[in-house]
C-alpha cells in the first residue's frame, strides 16, 4: 500500500511541476507528455487510494469503479461468449432484460482482440437473474451460442474459502423482519404477489416479542429477487445463506458436532468422498490459459479451494482444480466441460478418480481381452464369485469392467457401506477364470481378493446349525 501512496504523490509532484515550469521547452515538454501517459495508465490499473491524500478525480475511473460495483449482490454476469462479440452487441442482447450498468468485454493488452469473456453488470439483481435465461442464446451478428452465469466477486480472497455461493439455484429463500403480529398465512399472501410461495418459516425474536424474523421460500431465484427488491423496504429483505454454506462455516468454526454416522466404518466411495470433502479436478485445455485465466474460470463455480497448472507442453495444460465437496465440483463439471475457450479448444474436465480408473482400464485389465456384453439380468445366476477390496472400495464401473472380460457376467454390486461384494455369472467356465485371473490383482491402490462364494440353501443352513 505504500509504494500506490507515494506513486500518487509522484504523480501530483509530476502534474504540479508540469504546470509550474517552463512551458516553452519542447523537448522537454513532450517527453514529460509521453511519461505522463504512461503513468497515468498506470495508476488507473491500482484501486482508489484514500489515504494518497488527493482529490484529483481523473486518478479514480469511474468505468473501473462500476465494473468492480457488488451492490446489488448477485447483479452482475459473467459470459463466455465469441472473441469477436462486442461490447455494443452485449448490451443490445441483454437491454431487455433490465438496466445496463456497465458492459466489460476483456481484451488483450497487445492486440486489442476479445478474449471471448465479458461482464454485464445490471442496475437489480432481478435484470441479471432475466438474463440467466439467455444461457445458450446466440447474439445477433455471430454463431456460437453463448455461456451465461452469476459472477464471482472481484473482491474476494482467491486463497480463502469463504466466498458466497453463486449458483442461483440455492437462492430461493429470503430473509425478512416481520412485525411479531403477522401471521404465516397473510406473509405468504402479501409475498404471493412477486411468485410462487412455497414455504413460510416464522421465528420468534428472543430480544424483541414484537418482531419475528420470516423465512420465505419462491420457486426461482427471480421471484425471490423480485420479492427482496419490492417488497415493503422496512421488513430490510435480503437472500438467505444457504444452508450447506453456513455449515461449512461452523464446521470450519469447530462449532458443528461430529455426526454419529461419519463414525461408523464404512468403506463405499460415495461414502468416503463424503466423509473426506475435497474433491479433485483434472483439467486438459489450451496451452493459451495461463495460471490467472484458470483460476478465474474455475472460481465461478462456488467452493473452489485452488487451482493450479500441473504440467504443461506446446499443445496443451493439465491441472488440478479442487472444490470443498463434490457436489460443487459435480457442478463446475457440468458447467465447464466441453467448453470452448478459447472458441476451437474444448475444456476436458473430469474427476481425479474415473481418470485413473480410464488409466487402470487401459493398462491392467487389456491383459483379459477387450470387455464383453453384459446377460441379461432375468438369466439364471450359475456361480456367484465374492471379492474383497482392499484397503478400500473401487467403483463398481470399474469392478464391472474387470470382471465381465471373461464373458457371461450378469452383474456386479457392492454390499452397501462395505468393501466386498458379488460378481454373478451365468456360467460356471466364466466365474472359475475370473476367480482365478482377478484373485490378487491390482486395480490402482485397490488389490482384489476373489473366491468362489459358497452358496447356502435354508436346508444346508438348518444343517449346519444342528452340527
Amino acid at each position: 500500500m505504500n509504494s500506490k501512496i507515494r506513486l500518487y504523490q509522484f504523480y501530483n509532484q509530476i502534474i504540479s511541476n508540469s504546470h509550474c515550469g517552463n512551458r516553452n521547452t519542447t523537448s522537454g515538454g513532450s517527453e514529460c507528455s509521453v511519461f505522463l501517459v504512461i503513468l497515468t495508465a498506470r495508476i488507473h490499473l491500482l484501486p482508489v487510494c484514500p489515504s494518497a491524500g488527493t482529490s484529483n478525480t481523473t486518478m479514480a475511473d469511474p468505468n473501473r469503479a462500476k465494473e468492480i460495483s457488488e451492490e446489488p449482490p448477485m447483479s452482475r454476469l459473467f459470459i463466455i461468449c465469441g472473441k469477436q462479440i462486442t461490447k455494443e452487441q452485449l448490451i443490445k442482447h441483454f437491454e431487455p432484460d433490465g438496466s445496463i450498468e456497465e458492459c466489460v468485454v476483456i481484451t488483450d493488452r497487445k492486440t486489442g482482440q476479445g478474449k471471448g469473456v465479458a461482464y454485464v453488470k445490471f442496475a437489480k439483481t432481478s435484470s441479471a437473474a432475466r438474463g440467466l435465461r439467455k444461457n445458450g442464446t446466440i447474439v445477433e451478428g455471430d454463431t456460437r451460442p453463448i455461456k451465461v452465469m452469476i459472477s464471482a466477486s472481484y473482491n474476494r480472497d482467491k486463497q480463502s474459502d469463504t466466498s458466497a455461493d453463486v449458483n442461483e439455484n440455492h437462492f430461493l429463500r429470503l430473509f425478512a423482519i416481520v412485525p411479531s403480529s403477522r401471521t404465516e398465512e397473510q406473509l405468504k399472501e402479501e409475498f404471493g404477489c412477486h411468485g410462487t410461495v412455497t414455504q413460510v418459516r416464522l421465528v420468534p425474536d428472543k430480544k424483541n416479542d414484537k418482531q419475528c424474523a420470516a423465512y420465505i421460500k419462491f420457486t426461482s431465484f427471480l421471484e425471490t429477487a423480485l420479492a427482496i427488491e419490492n417488497c415493503n423496504p422496512q421488513y430490510k429483505a435480503k437472500f438467505c445463506v444457504p444452508r450447506s454454506k453456513l455449515q461449512q462455516e461452523r464446521e470450519q468454526k469447530g462449532q458443528m458436532p461430529v455426526d454419529s454416522a461419519s463414525r461408523k466404518r464404512t468403506h463405499s466411495p460415495d461414502r468416503l468422498s463424503a466423509v473426506r470433502g475435497d474433491t479433485k479436478l483434472v483439467v486438459i485445455c489450451s496451452n493459451q490459459l495461463n495460471q490467472d485465466r484458470l483460476w478465474r474460470l474455475f472460481d465461478i463455480c462456488p467452493g473452489m479451494k485452488y487451482c493450479s497448472i500441473i504440467t504443461a507442453n506446446e499443445i496443451n495444460i493439465t491441472a488440478a482444480a479442487v472444490y470443498s465437496s463434490r457436489e460443487e465440483a459435480q457442478r463446475a463439471v457440468d458447467k465447464i466441460h466441453g467448453l470452448e475457450y478459447p472458441i476451437g479448444e474444448r475444456i476436458i474436465v473430469r474427476f481425479e478418480e474415473e481418470l485413473k480408473e480410464e488409466i487402470i482400464t487401459k493398462d491392467a485389465l487389456s491383459q483379459f481381452g477387450p470387455p464383453k456384453p453384459l446377460v441379461s439380468e432375468l438369466v439364471q445366476c450359475v456361480k456367484k464369485a465374492f471379492f474383497i477390496c482392499m484397503p478400500e472400495a473401487v467403483s463398481v464401473k470399474l469392478l464391472t469392467d474387470a470382471f465381465c472380460r471373461f464373458g457371461d457376467l450378469i452383474k456386479v454390486y457392492l454390499v452397501p457401506g462395505k468393501r466386498h461384494g458379488y460378481a454373478e455369472f451365468a456360467s460356471d467356465i466364466a466365474a472359475n477364470r475370473a476367480i482365478q485371473q482377478l484373485h490378487g490383482m491390482q486395480l490402482g491402490d485397490c488389490r482384489l481378493k476373489v473366491l468362489e462364494c459358497a452358496e447356502y440353501t435354508g436346508e444346508n443352513k438348518r444343517n449346519r446349525m444342528e452340527h
